[in-house]
């Protein structure tokens, strides 16, 4: 067992299940678009994100640590919706080194997100409250979920 990591195979297993780790700020795009609702991410560093669908809008939440509002960029067209922020680096002094650290080093971070439907953008909000980003997008009439009537 010397020499050999015993934790090495199942690292790799788990690296190929989830094709990245943004907790490392690898980029995402090489991840698999989900299939199933139409949704395709693309996008550098660490942004933890969750898409929820309501029946008339559409709810991103992204986790931005690190991030100042004036420092974040949205920009939404049609299916898709950008996120661009830019981070402070830690401030470090020339008498000091970094020995452990968990936060992101990265100063640049985006995701660009295919939605499953066409939004408004112009009906669009946003708010940024202890690094936590929510952006409601309101479905386009043709794309809001109607019941049909069965005659």
């Amino acid at each position: 067992m010397f020499g050999r990591d015993p934790f090495s195979e199942i690292e790799r297993l788990m690296a190929e299940m989830f094709m990245t780790t943004p907790m490392m700020g690898v980029s995402v795009s090489g991840r698999r678009p989900m299939i199933s609702t139409g949704i395709e991410i693309s996008g550098k560093g660490f942004m933890p994100i969750a898409i929820i669908e309501g029946d008339e809008n559409i709810k991103v939440i992204a986790m931005l640590p690190g991030v100042n509002k004036e420092d974040i960029a949205l920009n939404a067209i049609g299916d898709t919706l950008e996120i661009r922020a830019k981070r402070t680096p830690l401030m470090v002094t020339e008498s000091e080194r970094i020995i452990y650290s968990e936060i992101p080093e990265e100063e640049e971070v985006y995701r660009i997100i295919k939605l499953p439907v066409t939004v408004r953008e112009d009906a669009a909000s946003a708010k940024f409250e202890n690094g936590l980003l929510v952006v409601n997008l309101p479905k386009t009439e043709t794309s809001i979920r109607r019941g049909i009537n069965i005659e």
